[in-house]
């Protein structure tokens, strides 16, 4: 339970269905943000309060540490190559779904049928493969959809797990849950921030307290110097660059972290913006098994490169095996 609506309204259904339903925290993040506040001080009290209300027991579980070390230090190494990598990812795949669940499995280990469940807005197939037990699939709500999120946790870490909000819709469903069952959470606001780091109300500052902020050049298509940034990782690729003194928008295309350079193009179609070929990697199989790619080393798929994004069909090929 992160101590948001959607985790308390997934513990009430479970309790609503007969289950015995205990509530977990898990603790990532103990520094204060901007306002000298602790997010995770504040989810928690709200997580207890939910638990109080629905009679059920609740648990705190300090991964600081792991989360550090496995989440948060990859990402800053990511950063620092000018790269954009996605914390929440790595948060599911290797907390959540990995040191968590471990966690839990060896608390637990002499009740054989206890089930994990989280307030994902996704849903699992099961099938008659033993080696992939389930099937990810997408959430009903295309709108809060989270498989994205999900896609680097192997099957086998699906097995006893439930995702009870992956047939409902956000917007017409969960807050109306909350409020007829008066749940603590139901009228708080949706957090947008790192998985339970919080909200930055600038991210590239936040970043600037764990890497070093070099300042560099913003060059324009022709090599010419049109702006500056704060740091490569400042700034991702599609930003807006936000240039002073210009007629229209400008997006950073391109970044080289070892001339510490951005290029930009102005508006959002230039044709530097876009491209018919990406090159993605290290591959994950949720399966664990790699598909017949065929003779012709290709396979039809449906492409998304970022949260909320709508699929766009390919074709993808292994370049190197």
């Amino acid at each position: 339970m992160s101590g948001g609506v959607d985790s308390s309204v997934t513990a009430y259904l479970l309790k609503q269905q007969g289950m015995e339903v205990e509530g977990i925290f898990m603790r990532n993040w103990d520094l204060r943000d901007e306002r000298n506040e602790c997010p995770s001080e504040r989810d928690w009290l709200d997580v207890q309060s939910v638990c109080h209300q629905l009679q059920i027991k609740c648990h705190e579980i300090n991964l600081v540490k792991p989360y550090w070390n496995q989440v948060f230090a990859v990402a800053l190494d990511e950063f620092a190559k000018g790269k954009t990598p996605n914390p929440d990812i790595l948060c599911n795949s290797q907390i959540k779904f990995g040191v968590l669940l471990d966690e839990i499995k060896r608390r637990l280990k002499s009740r054989e049928s206890c089930w994990f469940a989280t307030g994902h807005y996704a849903r699992l197939q099961p099938t008659a493969d033993s080696m992939s037990p389930v099937n990810l699939l997408r959430g009903l709500d295309r709108h809060k959809d989270q498989s994205y999120y999900l896609a680097g946790v192997s099957s086998s870490r699906f097995h006893r797990v439930i995702f009870p909000l992956g047939e409902l819709v956000k917007s017409r469903d969960i807050r109306r849950i909350a409020k007829s069952a008066n749940l603590a959470t139901a009228e708080k606001e949706e957090s947008m921030g790192i998985c339970f780091v919080g909200e930055r109300r600038k991210f590239d500052r936040f970043l600037a307290e764990y890497l070093p902020s070099k300042s560099g050049d913003i060059l324009d298509p022709h090599g010419r110097v049109i702006g500056r940034h704060r740091g490569i990782f400042s700034k991702t690729i599609g930003q807006n660059a936000k240039l002073s003194g210009m007629n229209c928008k400008w997006y950073v295309y391109a970044k080289d972290p070892l001339e510490n350079c951005m290029y930009a193009a102005p508006g959002r179609n230039h044709p530097l913006l876009h491209s018919s070929r990406v090159v993605a990697g290290p591959v994950h199989w949720i399966s664990g098994n790699c598909p017949d790619f065929g003779p012709d080393n290709q396979i039809n798929v449906d492409a998304q490169v970022r949260y909320m994004q709508s699929p766009q069909a390919g074709i993808a090929s292994i370049v190197d095996r």
